[in-house]
């Protein structure tokens, strides 16, 4: 864990700090590591979030604050909607935290406003991603999550964008203001607990392809399916193994035929979520992600840091990570076959793997410490809260 330079955190000791995500799997999986890293620094933290997937149970394991908020994971619903803010603003008035930083969607929306309702001093954002709203939602919906976005980000002070495509995008909205938005690289990546992997491919042997993700449409794994197929039928000794469970209530899930059809491929195995992802990137040579749109994707981020080259889609967020024809290749979004001529390549040219993969290591650490990530975020809260104090004064 990071702990920061002696003496730089002594605005944060005593602090209330609220973080706030759509669920306690995303607090547990993506947030663990700042909310240690303020405790750190001394600062007492709230998590907040839905509950009811396995995940509170964990975080309370993991000594954190843990209390459950009524997020819906559906579209928006505007009687749920008026719960979630009126649970919020309730909490905050109870707690009455320095800080709040909301994660995702409705926490950005329905947390900041609560949060400026309540008079929580400092208001910091996160948008980790456009979600199903921008990617796949209906016109109206995209409009509906604009309105609001306008209603609430400028109630925070700060608004970290995790790709540049993303930023420029709500800059250009009128969503937020650029001289109030920052760009940071999402939350990182443990560099020393993904450490370098060696490759399982040999000379003469055939190399394996690995997807990480939730069964959703979104992230691409109707093509990895499609593609791992073709190429496995003209090389039936390349391996293909796909990682991650099923998540029904989102949206975007697949459907039970189509999750029926996945468990009995007979071109690539299915893993269900696991807690620990790294045994199985160290056994695959190549890591794919063919989503539609990403924040900044951490299962390329981890794959990088263990040296591994990289199949992704030349959308935002993932050609934050790869570089073509460096560390791995770019290819459309929603194009099956161009998917299965870059793993063609690989498999044709098996040399360039292992430099491919050690330039996304050399990247991982130049530009995607996770220790980097952590002190920019402390510091930034840092300067708010010295900010507002000087405003009070």
């Amino acid at each position: 864990m990071h702990h920061g330079p002696p003496g730089t955190r002594d605005r944060l000791r005593g602090r209330h700090i609220v973080v706030m995500s759509r669920c306690s799997w995303t607090l547990f999986n993506f947030r663990r590591s700042l909310i240690g890293a303020l405790r750190t620094a001394g600062a007492s933290v709230l998590a907040l979030g839905a509950a009811g997937d396995g995940f509170d149970a964990r975080l309370r394991a993991a000594g954190i604050e843990f209390r459950h908020v009524p997020i819906s994971r559906r579209s928006l619903n505007p009687l749920a909607d008026a719960l979630l803010f009126i649970s919020l603003l309730t909490t905050f008035r109870r707690v009455r935290p320095a800080l709040v930083h909301a994660f995702t969607i409705k926490p950005a929306v329905f947390g900041t406003l609560a949060a400026a309702a309540a008079g929580v001093p400092v208001r910091v954002v996160t948008i980790t991603g456009l979600g199903h709203a921008f990617i796949s939602g209906s016109t109206l919906l995209r409009r509906v999550v604009i309105a609001l976005y306008r209603l609430a980000l400028p109630r925070a002070q700060r608004v970290f964008f995790q790709n540049a495509d993303d930023r420029a995008l709500f800059i250009s909205l009128g969503l937020v203001a650029a001289e109030r938005s920052e760009l940071v690289a999402g939350s990182g990546v443990d560099l020393k607990h993904f450490a370098v992997a060696t490759l399982p491919y040999q000379a003469g042997a055939a190399p394996s392809f690995l997807m990480i993700a939730r069964l959703l449409k979104e992230k691409g794994v109707r093509e990895y399916l499609q593609a791992a197929s073709t190429v496995k039928a003209e090389h039936p000794e390349v391996t293909f193994r796909l990682l991650g469970g099923v998540d029904p209530r989102n949206p975007s899930a697949l459907q039970p035929d189509e999750v029926a059809a996945l468990r009995a491929s007979a071109a690539v195995e299915w893993v269900d979520e696991v807690a620990d992802v790294r045994p199985y990137i160290a056994a695959a040579d190549i890591v794919v992600l063919p989503s539609y749109r990403e924040g900044l994707p951490r299962t390329l981020l981890e794959a990088s840091a263990m040296g591994r080259a990289l199949i992704a889609t030349d959308v935002e967020g993932c050609r934050e990570v790869v570089v073509d024809s460096r560390n791995g290749y770019l290819v459309p979004a929603g194009d099956a076959q161009a998917l299965a001529a870059a793993m063609r390549r690989m498999i044709e040219n098996p040399s360039a793997i292992a430099a491919m993969g050690a330039n996304a290591r050399a990247q991982a650490e130049a530009r995607f410490d996770e220790r980097q990530v952590l002190s920019r975020t402390l510091a930034a809260y840092e300067e708010l809260l010295a900010s507002r104090a000087a405003q009070v004064e």
